[in-house]
C-alpha cells in the first residue's frame, strides 16, 4: 500500500478524434482548450494529425501538441515517483498532452456531413488500434468523440456497434447494454438494439438480475458506495398483477428479489411511465429499464446535450457523449463539447478509482 506522502500520478487517458465527417474532431479540439482537464489526466489524442489540424482550422485555434508514433507501456507503480521513468521513451521524455498520429484517409477526400466508407474506415482502424493499447496496458481510460455507425460498417467493421466490438475483443459476458449517465442519474437496459417485437423473449429473470448487478458494480467503480436502483416494469401499469402480461410476476420481481438477496439495493418493478418520477422523490441513483427507448426517451428529454454513454464492464473506463455526429452542423465550428467533457470526467473518475484500488491491493 502507498503511504500518504506518495502522490498518485494522473491516469493516462486516450481520446479518439471521432468521425472526420462529423463534429467529433471539432468538439475534441474545443475540449482541449479547457486547461483544467490537464489537471485530471495525462492526455493522449489518438487519430490522424491532418484531421486534427482541419478541425483546428474550423474552430479557429492553434493547439501545439507533440506528435508521437507509439506509446510506451504503463508502469504498475501508480505513484508519481515510480512513474517518471516510464515517461522516458527512446531516450526522450514523453510530454503530455500529445497526439499519437495514426494516418488514414486524407481528410480532403472525406465529404463533410455525409456517411462515407472513408470516414468509417478511419474510425474502425483507430478503434482497433486503441483496443490494442488497452490490452497492452498503455492507457487507463478511453474517451471517444462520436462517429456514424453506418459509416463504420461501410468502412469494414463486422459489428453492428462499437459496443459489440468491445465486448467481443475483451470477451465480456453478461453485459446486455450500455450505461447512460445524465448528471448523477444512471440508466441501463435489459435489452438494447433489437426489434420491439423481440423484446419479451429476452425479459428473463437471470438476464434482468445480471443487468441490475452490472450497473450496481459499475456505479461502485465510479465511487457511489451503495447505489439505490429502481427497476422498471415492461407492461403498462406494471401488468396490473398479471391482467395484461406476466413478465413482472414471473421474471422481473423475482430478479429484483435475487438482487436484494445479494445485498444490492434494488426495488420494483415500477410502472415504466412513472419510474423516473420516483428518482428525485425517493433518492434513486439509477434506473434499469427493460428496453432501449423506455429509458432513453426520458434521459434525452431531461438533458440530451449533457448525456454520457459509458461502455461498462471493460478493462478500463470507456465513454463517449450520448449525442451523435451532428452532420447538419459539421464543419461550422458551432458544436459544443458539453457532453464530451462530461464523458471525460466520468472516465477520469473511474480511472482514478481503479488506480486507488490497485494501490490498496499492494
Amino acid at each position: 500500500m502507498k503511504t500518504s506522502s506518495q502522490k498518485l500520478r494522473k491516469p493516462r487517458i486516450g481520446i479518439m478524434l471521432g468521425d472526420a465527417a462529423g463534429i467529433g474532431p471539432e468538439i475534441t479540439t474545443k475540449l482541449l482548450l479547457q486547461e483544467e482537464i490537464y489537471e485530471q489526466a495525462e492526455i493522449v489524442v489518438i487519430g490522424d494529425n491532418r484531421v486534427f489540424q482541419q478541425a483546428q482550422n474550423i474552430v479557429g485555434t492553434n493547439i501545439q501538441l507533440p506528435i508521437i508514433n507509439e506509446l510506451p507501456k504503463l508502469s504498475f507503480d501508480n505513484s508519481c515517483e515510480g512513474h517518471e521513468t516510464e515517461k522516458k521513451h527512446q531516450n526522450e521524455v514523453l510530454h503530455f498532452p500529445c497526439l499519437l498520429n495514426l494516418p488514414g484517409e486524407d481528410p480532403e477526400n472525406i465529404p463533410v456531413g455525409k456517411v462515407s466508407k472513408e470516414a468509417g474506415s478511419g474510425v474502425y482502424n483507430t478503434i482497433d488500434f486503441i483496443l490494442k493499447l488497452i490490452k497492452e496496458h498503455k492507457i487507463e481510460g478511453f474517451l471517444f468523440a462520436p462517429f456514424n455507425k453506418e459509416s463504420l460498417q461501410l468502412g469494414g467493421c463486422p459489428y453492428h456497434s462499437e459496443f459489440l466490438m468491445f465486448m467481443d475483443y475483451f470477451n465480456i459476458k453478461k453485459v446486455h447494454g450500455e450505461i447512460n449517465i445524465l448528471d448523477e442519474l444512471w440508466t441501463t437496459r435489459v435489452t438494447s438494439h433489437i426489434a420491439v417485437k423481440d423484446i419479451p423473449q429476452f425479459i428473463k429473470k437471470q438476464r434482468i438480475y445480471e443487468t441490475v448487478a452490472f450497473i450496481n458494480r459499475e456505479m461502485k467503480k465510479y465511487g457511489i458506495s451503495n447505489p439505490k436502483i429502481a427497476v422498471s416494469a415492461l407492461n403498462p401499469h406494471g401488468g396490473e398483477n398479471g391482467l395484461f402480461g406476466r413478465e413482472e410476476l414471473d421474471d422481473i420481481e423475482p430478479a429484483v428479489k435475487m438482487a436484494r438477496d445479494e445485498n444490492i439495493e434494488a426495488y420494483g418493478p415500477f410502472p415504466c411511465d412513472t419510474v423516473f418520477l420516483r428518482v428525485e422523490k425517493e433518492g434513486y441513483h439509477a434506473v434499469v429499464s427493460m428496453y432501449h427507448d423506455q429509458g432513453q426517451v426520458a434521459t434525452k428529454l431531461l438533458g440530451f446535450e449533457r448525456g454520457v454513454t459509458l461502455h461498462g464492464g471493460m478493462p478500463v473506463p470507456v465513454a463517449t457523449c450520448a449525442h451523435g455526429t451532428a452532420f447538419d452542423i459539421a464543419g461550422k465550428g458551432i458544436a459544443q463539447p458539453t457532453a464530451l467533457r462530461a464523458a471525460f470526467d466520468v472516465v477520469c473518475r473511474i480511472a482514478n478509482t481503479n488506480m486507488e484500488k490497485g494501490n490498496d491491493e499492494k
